[in-house]
């Protein structure tokens, strides 16, 4: 058994999470639960084989080994059922990045480029950033809160010139693990229209009891697909900056290539190399492990609100280790509940950032001692706010 009740020693580390308390909050001694990185620490089989590169003494230059490929590929296989060509990875140095790379690439200035929102905050940086026309496909949800897509809303939008949809799967925030159906009508209204299809994957392995993932890359769509994949979410090993393009058309691949080699862009370090081999070796049990400690921390997440401020409703988590909660009850937007938190003395994520100013994200990614001292911080702070 893997321990994830322990915490990792972070104060004082330059973890954004814990460090930027202060100067981007006003409290430094509230409990963290932003930035969607991991309290607990890493595998120690990761641990070990950073260790082990360490021991080499000399940190050079380094290419992607025949090895390393083949474990992203094993992993990939195994827990996903995808069987990928080792040749069609690009490794990376970080999704966000790479989205922001891709955007430019492969579309002109001006060019639409569809996200389905609420969605993680950088989806509408990297195509505004690129000068971009955005247009937001609005997902939907029932009363359970349950997130669904709007599918006829989308294909009239992506008819309508968008050159490339950017998919959130599994969905930050909302949590939804969207199924093989989903997966491939998306792909089949991509491919109808023309459209680049670019899936950020980053949560994949992250899934809740009786939930499979489907990527993207799996549907059939082998020539107008990008799906982006890597180790940091779960296995906390965001800060060594490897991550993974999985681009199986070949035109494709080379134009990405080309494009990133025009401005001197070169891969991951050889700590990054090392810790996602060893993650996509070695890391199954821990990851299943990991996975069944989340559920239980969603669980009590679950229990709590529901004991003690059932006035707050949570959408189903399916993936991914954030929750997102709604807080209209309380009169008061995303960002004014963060605040009141913040002051409290915990902090999340506002809704608004990510296009719902109703709802705030709590990542459960902590031990659980640190989970329910924030949950006791977020009932007191928001029991007076919230309306009978």
């Amino acid at each position: 058994m893997y321990d994830f009740d322990t915490p990792a020693p972070r104060t004082g580390t330059g973890a954004i999470k814990w460090d930027l308390r202060q100067s981007a909050f006003g409290n430094g001694g509230a409990l963290p639960f932003w930035v969607a990185d991991s309290d607990y620490m890493s595998p120690p089989e990761v641990v070990e084989a950073l260790q082990a590169a360490a021991k080499n003494c000399v940190f050079g230059y380094t290419a992607p080994t025949q090895r390393y490929k083949d474990a992203v590929a094993g992993w990939i296989g195994r827990r996903h059922g995808w069987q990928i060509d080792t040749g069609w990875l690009v490794p990376s140095t970080g999704i966000v990045s790479e989205l922001s790379n891709i955007v430019r690439c492969f579309t002109e200035k001006g060019d639409k480029v569809l996200i389905q929102t609420p969605v993680y905050d950088p989806f509408a940086g990297v195509v505004r950033d690129a000068g971009r026309t955005l247009v937001e496909n609005r997902l939907l949800h029932d009363e359970h809160l349950r997130y669904t897509m709007d599918f006829e809303e989308l294909a009239r939008q992506l008819s309508a010139g968008v050159k490339m949809m950017l998919l959130c799967s599994p969905h930050n925030p909302v949590g939804r693990v969207w199924t093989r159906e989903e997966v491939c009508r998306v792909a089949a209204l991509c491919r109808e229209y023309g459209v680049l299809l670019v899936s950020d994957e980053i949560h994949w392995d992250i899934l809740m009891p009786g939930r499979a993932h489907f990527s993207a890359g799996s549907a059939g769509t082998d020539g107008n697909v990008i799906v982006l994949c890597a180790p940091s979410k779960t296995f906390n090993v965001a800060g060594l900056k490897c991550s993974n393009d999985i681009i199986p058309d070949a035109a494709l691949r080379e134009r990405l290539i080309k494009w990133k080699e025009s401005f001197h862009m070169e891969g991951p370090n050889n700590m990054g190399l090392a810790a996602c081999e060893a993650a996509y070796t070695h890391g199954g049990r821990w990851c299943d492990e990991q996975n069944a400690y989340l559920w239980e921390n969603a669980a009590l997440v679950r229990e709590t609100f529901a004991r003690e401020l059932p006035q707050v409703r949570i959408a189903p988590l399916e993936g991914t280790y954030l929750m997102w909660l709604e807080i209209s009850k309380t009169g008061l937007g995303s960002r004014a509940v963060c605040e009141k938190l913040n002051r409290a003395g915990a902090i999340l994520n506002d809704g608004y950032r990510y296009g719902d100013d109703s709802f705030v994200r709590l990542n459960i990614a902590c031990p659980r001692a640190q989970l329910r001292a924030g949950l006791d911080v977020m009932v007191d702070c928001l029991a007076g706010e919230l309306k009978p």
